[in-house]
């Protein structure tokens, strides 16, 4: 049996709570021990907020959940509002937002997701009020913030976008009940199923050709659900998760996501995804590009030549592969210009040879990028120069070569420059990976259970998927990818931009620099000089 245990608590003249704190106590049944029983401490409820006469039901500011109410007699926790009659007029629950706030980086983020469709896709989605702003109050943190370790509260606390949400912004430092709602698998889904809709009307066939692949989530929690001991990838074994994505090979945006223990990484692993994109969003996978992680006897009896569905793989160097021998084969045409072709600065050597593994048909297509080979070589001669002199003639051939000499293996002919474009098309998904985890916040995985550790990745796959579409406005053109200006520095320069809330409901804008206003003109983003906080209401929440 639980019930609330108060301790100092302080009302003032009007019988408003003004100082006290709480826990959960539960009686535990103890045979032969007085009265029977012990009493429990289950959790810390932090601050009270209100309290009932009885002393039953409470609201409380607590450390682990933020501004929460718990009834003892259903043992439930229940959400609080800002417009709850308990709790108006104290300024611990909903403190007033800040006369002075940054408006720049917030507006111009919010407006670039309205024009470009992507704040509807968010509201169909999570069409639940609170969850919708929680879902925007973390987004605006995760990718705004640009690397410092401020935290969701105070970042939200100093943006405009205080004034517009219903969130008590503490409850924002507390972001374990968030990510528990949006580790709900139906939200997943139906993000997936709007994102995927919004981008066929820009690609019909998004979704079709798609790079699979996974990263390690290391992490030192004991209790995670999807840890395994893993070697992969890691200079040693440690114990971790890992994230498989599923990317659309023309532009990079995620598909769909999952997870696998540490130590899983086989066809399995591409059949359980594409059974899970088929079943939920209708999509059939028809091509896979594969890292040297993935091929096993498995995936090459599944996937020989003549498969109704295309393999594209790192062949590794190991026992079982014919990666030496390959070399042996094919070193004497390093040379000869006829198998010589260039990608930007590097020439490259590339054949095509028929190769057979583990019983299964395959072309191996054989590359060597001389310019890494040689840069890399001669470094390595400089601290090595003794260990080389020790060498045989055989070994030193192979030392030359070995940091610009791969193997990838293909269920379908191509020219061996068509294949090492398909395959380079993977530093769209390395990216991405590098994206979510530099920009997204997607390590430390810190989350504890199933439904916290779903719903943190999915806010970082989200917020992952904002940034790739910003870069992708921000590029020079379609044919010229480079990017004259980056995120950070979008997001930076608009920082300074600040407004003042005025009493009657309306933002008096500060000017811009000239900086900020060439961050909206790049984004084709009207600049406001006044605002009334109801029409942005409208326009980002409702």
């Amino acid at each position: 049996m639980a019930f609330i245990r108060i301790q100092n608590l302080v009302k003032d003249e009007n019988g408003l709570v003004t100082g006290g704190s709480a826990q959960i106590l539960e009686s535990i049944y103890v045979p032969g021990g007085k009265n029977h029983s012990r009493q429990s401490k289950r959790e810390c409820l932090g601050k009270v907020i209100w309290l009932s006469d009885d002393g039953k039901e409470g609201i409380f500011l607590s450390p682990d959940r933020g501004l929460v109410g718990y009834n003892s007699a259903s043992d439930a926790f229940f959400e609080v509002s800002s417009d709850d009659r308990r709790v108006a007029g104290n300024a611990k629950a909903f403190p007033e937002p800040l006369v002075h706030t940054v408006f720049g980086d917030a507006y111009l983020f919010l407006s670039y997701l309205e024009k470009e469709g992507f704040l509807a896709v968010l509201k169909e989605a999570f069409p639940e009020k609170r969850l919708y702003e929680r879902l925007l109050s973390h987004l605006l943190h995760t990718i705004l913030k640009d690397g410092s370790r401020i935290g969701c509260d105070d970042f939200i606390a100093k943006s405009f976008f205080s004034y517009l949400t219903g969130i008590a912004v503490p409850t924002l430092k507390t972001d374990s009940p968030y990510f528990a709602s949006m580790g709900d698998d139906r939200r997943k889904l139906a993000f997936f199923k709007a994102f995927v809709a919004y981008m066929r009307t820009r690609d019909k066939d998004f979704g079709k050709g798609v790079y699979v692949d996974s990263t390690p989530l290391p992490n030192d929690i004991d209790d995670n659900p999807f840890n395994a001991f893993c070697s992969h990838g890691l200079a040693g074994g440690a114990v971790q998760s890992r994230l498989v994505l599923v990317l659309d090979q023309g532009n990079g945006f995620p598909v769909w996501f999952s997870f696998i223990n540490g130590n899983v990484l086989d066809v399995s692993t591409t059949d359980f995804m594409a059974e899970d994109v088929k079943e939920c969003l209708g999509i059939e996978i028809v091509s896979y590009v594969l890292d040297a992680g993935y091929p096993e006897k498995g995936l090459f009896r599944k996937y020989g030549i003549g498969s109704d569905k295309t393999l594209l793989v790192r062949m590794p160097d190991k026992k079982g592969y014919p990666f030496k021998e390959t070399y042996r084969n094919c070193r004497s045409l390093f040379s000869n210009a006829k198998y010589v072709f260039c990608r930007g600065s590097h020439n490259y050597f590339g054949v095509r040879r028929e190769v057979e593994l583990f019983g299964s048909r395959e072309y191996a297509y054989v590359f060597l990028d001389k310019l890494n080979a040689e840069l890399k070589f001669n470094k390595w001669l400089r601290e090595n120069g003794d260990d080389f002199s020790r060498m045989t003639d055989k070994e030193k051939n192979w030392r030359a070569v070995k940091d610009g000499f791969f193997i990838l293996v293909a269920n379908y002919s191509a020219e061996p420059q068509k294949i090492l474009a398909d395959y380079y098309g993977r530093t769209d998904i390395e990216g991405v990976f590098k994206t979510s985890k530099d920009f997204a916040g997607l390590l430390p995985l810190n989350k504890w259970n199933v439904r916290t550790v779903g719903g943190k990745i999915l806010n970082d796959v989200i917020s992952t998927i904002i940034i790739l579409m910003l870069r992708d406005s921000l590029r020079v053109s379609k044919k010229d990818k480079r990017i004259k200006i980056t995120t950070s520095e979008v997001f930076g320069r608009t920082q300074s931009w600040i407004c003042l809330k005025q009493r009657n409901g309306e933002l008096m804008i500060d000017v811009p620099r000239k900086q900020a206003r060439e961050c909206y003109e790049k984004l084709m983003i009207s600049i406001p000089s006044s605002l009334k906080l109801d029409d942005v209401r409208k326009r980002f929440l409702l």
